[in-house]
């Protein structure tokens, strides 16, 4: 919930109040913060959809919808957070890929031409 629609809502609870002097304000108001407390997810329940974005990068993508059609703010920077992570290892992994194979001077025409029979050959 943003501010303005705190604001909107005490508002709204300032009229009710005025309205009808039966209506306990405050407590209107204690029980909207409190729910939208309980809506809020804490910053640490993000930390695995944080670490699968970044170790198993496609999975991140999960969580990326989840929470970017989210109407919590929080939720959706977190779906920013781990789309941004996810294309990070997914960078990170084919660089490393490209230099494990340009460090080992073999091309991937090398590596379809090996036959089977040749590895069997090898593992007796």
């Amino acid at each position: 919930m943003s501010d303005q629609d705190l604001e909107d809502k005490i508002k709204t609870f300032r009229e009710l109040g005025k309205e009808n002097p039966n209506v306990n304000v405050n407590l209107l108001m204690m029980n909207a913060l409190e729910t939208e407390s309980e809506k809020k997810t804490s910053a640490r329940s993000y930390k695995w959809p944080y670490l699968i974005s970044v170790g198993i990068p496609p999975f991140g993508l999960i969580y990326v919808f989840k929470y970017y059609f989210s109407d919590d703010e929080n939720d959706q920077r977190a779906a920013k957070i781990c789309l941004l992570l996810t294309i990070i290892s997914v960078i990170a992994f084919f660089a490393f890929s490209k230099a494990l194979f340009s460090g080992s001077d073999t091309s991937v025409q090398q590596i379809e031409q090996i036959k089977l029979q040749d590895i069997q050959q090898i593992n007796q």
